[in-house]
């Protein structure tokens, strides 16, 4: 696995053995890179749930100023870290180890925004219906940022809430990104 375009383009991303994570594929990142433009100008991103960190890391290779990944699992942690050594983004990248909800707290209380959040949690769990109710609880997202949710199939009404709304959805092999909007956020293109 290998960062697509930017600034790193063609550098070897480490992921960590076994099933726990299983990294986005580079078909599917330079997919999503697509959809969101292709490439950034000093955006912010937050990645939960960011295993090896592949969406955060082809991310400010393609420009973005800054990423914080969140991840809890110990062998994907050790695999960003090394991905993070080998591009020298030391400065442009932040990692928290922990809880996806508990970084969503600290991060509201340091008043954080980010242009995009992207979340890919565990296909086996409903953490989306907790962290998606979170966040609609804060600002990070800043205004008219994106937030995008990886999922297998693509997200229901019920794990979505009340809050959010599916803009766009697109199937690329086993993944479906969902890109969602607040739900008092409805504009005519969004209809």
């Amino acid at each position: 696995m290998r960062i697509i375009a930017g600034s790193r383009r063609g550098m070897r991303l480490d992921a960590p053995d076994g099933r726990k994570v299983r990294p986005t594929s580079g078909r599917a990142r330079e997919a999503l890179m697509s959809i969101l433009g292709g490439f950034f100008d000093g955006e912010q991103v937050l990645e939960l749930c960011a295993g090896c960190g592949a969406i955060g890391l082809e991310m400010v290779s393609r420009g973005c100023g800054r990423a914080v990944l969140v991840e809890r699992d110990r062998g994907a942690l050790e695999a960003i870290a090394a991905n993070i050594a080998r591009a020298r983004f030391g400065a442009e990248v932040r990692v928290m180890s922990g809880d996806a909800l508990e970084a969503i707290d600290a991060l509201a209380s340091r008043a954080a925004r980010f242009d995009y959040i992207f979340f890919d949690p565990p296909y086996d769990t409903d953490l989306h219906v907790s962290v998606l109710s979170k966040l609609a609880a804060t600002s990070l997202l800043a205004g008219g940022g994106e937030l995008i949710v990886q999922s297998l199939n693509g997200l229901d009404e019920a794990q979505l809430g009340d809050d959010w709304h599916v803009v766009d959805r697109r199937r690329y092999g086993a993944n479906a990104f969902d890109r969602l909007e607040p739900a008092g956020a409805r504009t005519p293109e969004s209809e």
